[in-house]
């Protein structure tokens, strides 16, 4: 589908596109164990039906504020958000100039790495909803603001459904959105230069997630989710009064639920830095974001 000549079409016509490759329809959502967790009255509106002044993205967010629907889709989140810190590459993915005022025709644009090429997908605006007109699946913090609604839309086309989300990895959503070659590391059995394969990493403005494994429990004691998965944001070599310690910063896509080992908000550990050290580094707020 041609993006452009889509749009132009629309707007020539003076008419919102509707999507007939991808439907306003239950079986865009699947056909599986999803379809038990709908909401009764499932209803598919546009974003100009459910708010006020609809934004496509706001830029000055410094986080990515986007919230899990009903889809287990963690690792495309912890994927999205390591894409915020790259702006050039968030915009490879989500071209910016779409908007719900200039040149609006309900159709809206997404770019994915798939098989080698870049692929661009076309979806309408039409979004799953409840009763109550809250969006089933991804929605932003910010209730005006719909690109990751939108973008999971088209991740979903490009997969078949929304129900195809339901499990996959932080590293091949990050192939998805950058076109780039991923490494995948078992901490069990981790190479001895981990710390420096993290450096490199970092310096050359890698995308890094990492996952917890499943498990019976949910949350587990010390604070991680079981069968979870994580943004890397940042690295850090600090010095302890009994020496040097390497510290890996992750955030929780939700938002929320932290570890509470060491160096966790409210660890001991913090007192063991100097006090310039601990300012700059230490956050204790319940973010999701955590050493």
């Amino acid at each position: 589908q041609n993006y452009q000549a889509l749009l132009e079409t629309c707007l020539k016509n003076k008419c919102l596109f509707t999507d007939d490759s991808f439907p306003a329809h239950i079986s865009s959502i699947g056909t599986g164990a999803l379809l038990k967790r709908l909401p009764q009255n499932l209803q598919w509106k546009r974003p100009h039906a459910l708010h006020r002044s609809p934004v496509f993205y706001a830029a000055n967010r410094k986080q990515l504020d986007l919230c899990q629907g009903l889809v287990g889709n963690c690792w495309f989140l912890a994927a999205l958000e390591a894409l915020t810190f790259h702006q050039d590459i968030l915009a490879a993915v989500v071209p910016q100039n779409q908007s719900f005022e200039r040149k609006y025709a309900g159709i809206f644009h997404f770019r994915f790495w798939h098989f080698g090429d870049w692929v661009d997908v076309v979806v309408d605006d039409r979004l799953p909803v409840n009763e109550a007109g809250e969006l089933v699946f991804v929605s932003s913090v910010y209730k005006n603001v719909f690109w990751g609604a939108l973008l999971e839309k088209a991740y979903a086309k490009l997969y078949g459904s929304y129900e195809d989300l339901q499990i996959g990895q932080v590293s091949e959503a990050l192939v998805d959105f950058t076109g780039g070659v991923n490494i995948r590391i078992k901490l069990a059995a981790a190479p001895p230069d981990l710390w420096d394969i993290l450096t490199r990493a970092t310096y050359s403005r890698s995308l890094m997630g990492c996952q917890t494994h499943l498990g019976t429990t949910k949350v587990l004691k010390n604070g991680l989710v079981a069968g979870h998965a994580y943004t890397v944001t940042g690295i850090r070599k600090v010095t302890c009064q009994d020496g040097p310690e390497n510290l890996v910063r992750l955030r929780n896509p939700w938002g929320k639920i932290e570890w509470k080992g060491d160096w966790s908000d409210s660890s001991y550990k913090w007192e063991l830095l100097s006090p310039k050290e601990k300012i700059l580094l230490r956050k204790k707020k319940e973010d999701g974001e955590f050493w």
